[in-house]
């Protein structure tokens, strides 16, 4: 088993889903959850100056979806085809657009930002949670892609976990199976254990 290192900022950032795989896996790692002011030590040898980095096995690897995808199919959480995969893939990629979105809604400067939020929970909310939810409702997992959980549910799940709140009350009663899917991810046994003692 190769020896892993994941350095990366102690808030609930997007190197959580790299956490998340390592939970589910029940594989060990390094944590190094550092401070904004410990960084500095740890920058000059990051692949681009950026957190978080993963080591293996002293091979460093930058970028947050980077990371979870190698870590996921390393440990069988990526799908069990190739289309399995693409699967997986388009669904990580949709959550991270819809992050996106989100993300600049809420921080663009008025007036701008009263368009964009309009835009976002009368189109773009819509436009992919419709296809969350019905994915979700038809699966016979009750996971996004396959059999279980893959890397693609712990993506929507921490998204939808920082977004339900700004978004219209109504939101989580349209889209139920996407409601209770992040309840399903968050209370299997060791992601509910890694999320009771995460930093």
């Amino acid at each position: 088993m190769p020896k892993y290192k994941l350095i990366h900022f102690n808030a609930r950032g997007i190197a959580e889903l790299a956490c998340m795989v390592f939970a589910q896996a029940g594989v060990e790692y390094e944590d190094i959850c550092c401070e904004a002011e410990e960084w500095p030590k740890y920058k000059p040898n990051a692949p681009f100056g950026q957190a978080p980095v993963l080591e293996v096995d002293g091979v460093q690897l930058a970028d947050s979806a980077a990371i979870t995808r190698y870590l996921a199919r390393e440990f069988g959480l990526a799908g069990k085809t190739r289309l399995e995969e693409a699967q997986v893939d388009m669904f990580v990629g949709a959550v991270y657009d819809l992050a996106k979105s989100t993300y600049e809604a809420q921080h663009a400067e008025k007036p701008k930002k009263t368009e964009l939020v309009k835009k976002l929970h009368e189109e773009t909310v819509p436009k992919f949670l419709a296809k969350f939810e019905s994915t979700l409702e038809e699966s016979k997992s009750g996971f996004l892609v396959g059999e279980g959980v893959i890397w693609a549910d712990f993506t929507l799940m921490r998204v939808m976990s920082c977004i339900w709140s700004q978004l219209p009350e109504d939101f989580a009663t349209k889209y139920s199976h996407v409601k209770e899917h992040g309840k399903r991810v968050e209370s299997l046994p060791k992601i509910a254990a890694w999320i009771a003692t995460r930093p």
